[in-house]
């Protein structure tokens, strides 16, 4: 996934990027061109000057001068049809590297997405295994400023317990366990707030889940046994 996700940004990166370069590159290709092109036409055009001035003294031929003004414009027009065609070809390249390149951008975006999506459907379903398996249910995620809680739904046959784990950056090999709500169903030294290391995690939930599993007091094991009476008495 990482390495899609790599790709896909370094495509998207390229495909802002690399076009302006490109265009930038087109412009001073094609001003070249054209500077190339008005060389020609000041040179055709000096050409035509200097037989003008030659044949100044001379009686004026409307036939030569007609001809080199033709000549002059067929240059002219060839060296534009020239340019066009060059600059038509760069227009197409362009053109077909960016519908290459989106293409490959959404090729990738496509993946990514279908990537996500699958990675989010296992890690959903791994975790309603565990939440069936356990009973315990990470309702909720919280960041805290210095590390990060855990909202927690432990349950067991008859009752349950929430309380909440703390991880804190300064303290990455332990948990701080805040018992929430009603802690009748819990250890006495569990009503209260404590720290453990994270290698005892899985003690202190077996403990919680052995609580859990006893069978909650019913009115007839609480009464106050009354005396035996006899008849008569």
């Amino acid at each position: 996934t990482d390495n899609w996700q790599a790709k896909y940004e370094e495509l998207l990166a390229k495909r802002q990027s690399q076009p302006e370069e490109e265009y930038r590159e087109f412009r001073e290709k094609a001003q070249e061109r054209f500077d190339s092109a008005d060389v020609v036409i000041n040179n055709l055009r000096k050409e035509v000057a200097n037989l003008k001035r030659k044949a100044a003294p001379k009686k004026p031929d409307a036939e030569a001068q007609a001809s080199t003004e033709a000549n002059m414009r067929k240059a002219i027009e060839k060296e534009f049809e020239k340019q066009l065609v060059l600059l038509r070809q760069q227009v197409e390249k362009l053109t077909q590297d960016m519908l290459t390149k989106d293409e490959s951008i959404a090729r990738l975006e496509k993946h990514r997405k279908m990537t996500e999506t699958t990675t989010d459907y296992n890690l959903r379903r791994k975790l309603h295994v565990m939440e069936e398996v356990s009973g315990l249910t990470i309702d909720d995620l919280v960041p805290e400023d210095d590390g990060i809680s855990y909202v927690c739904r432990q349950a067991g046959p008859a009752t349950s317990a929430r309380y909440v784990l703390t991880a804190f950056e300064d303290l990455p090999n332990e948990y701080q366990y805040t018992p929430v709500g009603d802690t009748a169903a819990l250890p006495t030294y569990l009503h209260e707030p404590i720290s453990f290391e994270r290698a005892a995690a899985s003690m202190f939930y077996w403990r919680v889940c052995s609580h859990l599993r006893q069978p909650a007091p019913t009115e007839d094991s609480t009464a106050t046994p009354q005396p035996a009476t006899t008849n008569g008495t």
